[in-house]
C-alpha cells in the first residue's frame, strides 16, 4: 500500500477512534458516513479513482453510451412539458452520463435549459468538469455544480444513478421479536460490534416496516430516509423524480433466508464482507428496499408512477435503436456486449431496478410500460 493511501486510512481511522472515545460508542451509520465522506479522508472525498477498469467498480454509465442515450430517450418525453426544464443530477461520478445525455438530447433537439451537478467530492467534480469540458461549447455551458440542493423553485428531472446505495445505513438485528441496533466501540485498537436499543424515533421508522423476522436475523436500513427525499426535491414544483439503484422490494429484502443483511464493500473489482478492513479505501453499500423509497416519495408529495427493472426500462426505452447491425462489426459487437451486460437478468438486469415518482405532472413514461408493482 502506497504512504498516501495509508496515510488516508490512519488518519481516517484516528478520527473514527476520536469519535468513539467522545460519544463512547458510534452507529454502524455514522461510521459508515465518516468512512465514505469525511472531508479529505472519506472514501468518496479522498481524491481515489473509483470508476472503471482501473477503479473499484463500473457503473451502467461507464459500460458505454447505451444507458445515457436510454435515459436521454426518457427525458426527451418529460422536458417539453416544463417551463425552462432542469436535469439535476446527484452524484455524477466520471460525468459521463452527463455528457452522453446532451449529446444525446442535442440530437433530438430536446435540450434542459441547465443541468445541475450535486457533488459532495472535490475530486469527482475536477474529472466532471473535464468531462464537459471537452463538450461543444453550447452544451458545456449548461452544466453548473452545486454544493447543495436547490433553494429556488425548478421544473425539471431530479435523477440519480447508484446514489441510494451509497447513503449511510442502521444494521439493526432481531432478537426474540425486539430490535437492536449495532454500535461500535474500540477495544484494544479494534472496531468491536456491540448491540443497543434504539431511540424511540429510529425504532418507529423500523417498526412501520412490519416485518416478521426470524430470531437473530440481521438487515439494514436507511435512516430518515424522508427527510433525505424532502431535502432534494422540495423545490422541485413539477417534473419528475428518477432513481436507479441495486435492490428489492421489502417482501425480497427482508426475505427470512436473507438473514445476514445486504452490506457488501468493494475494492479494485473485487467484493468482500469486512467493512471494519481498509476504512476510506473500499466502498461500503447496502441494496436499495425500495418499498420504503416508494414510502418516502409519497410523504414528501411526489407520487410514484413506475417501478421496473433496469432491463424492461431499457428495453423499453428503445435500447436497441442505438445498435446498427449493418454498420461496422467491431462497433456492432460491442454495442452488444454492452446492451447484454445491462440487460441480461444475471447481469445488471434484474439485479437493478428503476423508480419514478412525478410531481405537479401527469406523463406516462415508455420506460414503464412493464411496471413491477407487484414486487414492492
Amino acid at each position: 500500500m502506497s504512504n498516501s493511501l495509508e496515510k488516508i486510512k490512519s488518519s481516517l481511522q484516528h478520527k473514527i477512534t476520536a469519535q468513539i472515545k467522545q460519544k463512547g460508542a458510534i452507529s454502524f451509520a455514522e461510521f459508515m458516513r465518516m468512512v465514505l465522506y469525511e472531508p479529505g479522508l472519506g472514501y468518496y472525498s479522498a481524491g481515489l479513482f473509483k470508476f472503471g477498469v482501473e477503479g473499484d467498480f463500473v457503473t451502467s454509465s461507464e459500460l458505454g453510451t447505451l444507458f445515457a442515450q436510454c435515459h436521454a430517450r426518457c427525458f426527451a418525453e418529460i422536458l417539453p412539458n416544463l417551463t425552462k426544464p432542469v436535469v439535476f443530477e446527484l452524484g455524477a461520478g466520471s460525468g459521463r452520463f452527463c455528457a452522453d445525455v446532451l449529446v444525446a438530447l442535442a440530437a433530438m433537439e430536446c435540450l434542459p435549459d441547465e443541468y445541475w451537478i450535486l457533488e459532495v467530492s472535490a475530486d469527482l467534480k475536477l474529472t466532471q468538469q473535464n468531462a464537459i469540458n471537452a463538450l461543444p461549447e453550447d452544451l458545456a455551458k449548461r452544466v453548473r455544480w452545486l454544493d447543495a440542493p436547490p433553494h429556488d423553485s425548478f421544473e425539471g428531472v431530479v435523477y440519480a444513478n447508484e446514489v441510494l446505495d451509497a447513503l449511510p445505513v442502521e444494521v439493526f438485528q432481531c432478537i426474540e421479536n425486539k430490535y437492536q441496533r449495532l454500535m461500535l466501540t474500540d477495544v484494544g485498537g479494534e472496531l468491536t460490534e456491540e448491540w443497543q436499543d434504539f431511540s424511540p424515533e429510529l425504532l418507529s421508522q423500523l417498526e412501520q416496516k412490519k416485518l416478521s423476522l426470524p430470531n437473530g436475523y440481521r438487515s439494514e436500513f436507511i435512516p430518515n430516509l424522508a427527510a433525505w427525499m424532502e431535502s432534494i426535491t422540495e423545490c422541485l414544483s413539477k417534473g419528475i423524480v428518477l432513481m436507479v439503484d441495486y435492490g428489492y422490494g421489502r417482501p425480497v429484502y427482508y426475505h427470512p433466508q436473507r438473514n445476514k443483511g445486504t452490506l457488501v464493500c468493494h475494492r479494485r473489482h473485487q467484493a468482500n464482507f469486512n467493512p471494519y478492513q481498509d476504512v476510506g479505501l473500499q466502498d461500503i453499500t447496502a441494496f436499495v428496499e425500495f418499498t420504503t423509497v416508494a414510502e418516502s416519495m409519497e410523504v414528501v408529495g411526489l407520487e410514484v408512477c413506475g417501478f421496473t427493472t433496469q432491463a424492461d426500462f431499457l428495453i423499453n426505452s428503445g435500447i436497441d435503436q442505438s445498435i446498427d447491425p449493418s454498420g461496422d462489426y467491431q462497433s456492432y459487437f460491442k454495442k452488444v456486449t454492452e446492451m447484454k451486460k445491462l440487460v441480461m437478468p444475471e447481469e445488471m438486469g434484474e439485479k437493478f431496478k428503476v423508480i419514478a415518482a412525478q410531481k405537479n405532472l401527469s406523463i406516462e413514461l415508455s420506460g414503464f410500460k412493464v411496471n413491477h408493482w407487484q414486487t414492492l
